[in-house]
């Protein structure tokens, strides 16, 4: 078990018509949440990892999402537990 937590804040752009089959895969991987949306498919989202490797493995993932175009790190702040 890790002493620090990453915490990062992303902005996920996304096709907006597939926006309904993104939001239920981001909320899929574990500790991603999303906290607002706009009508042209941008999503704010924040990921809580034990890790940089593992904060890294979660940003691949959401970018292999049918329908995500980018992923885009916006903050990054390690955290001591």
């Amino acid at each position: 078990m890790s002493d620090t937590v990453h915490i990062s804040g992303l902005v996920v752009s996304c096709v907006a018509e597939l926006e309904g089959e993104v939001i239920p895969a981001l909320a899929q991987i574990p500790g991603c949440e999303l906290h607002t949306k706009t009508d042209d498919g941008k999503l704010v989202v924040t990921l809580e990892r034990e890790s940089q490797q593992s904060t890294s493995d979660a940003m691949d993932a959401i970018a292999a999402i049918e329908g995500v175009l980018n992923t885009a790190l916006a903050y990054h702040r390690v955290e001591q537990l």
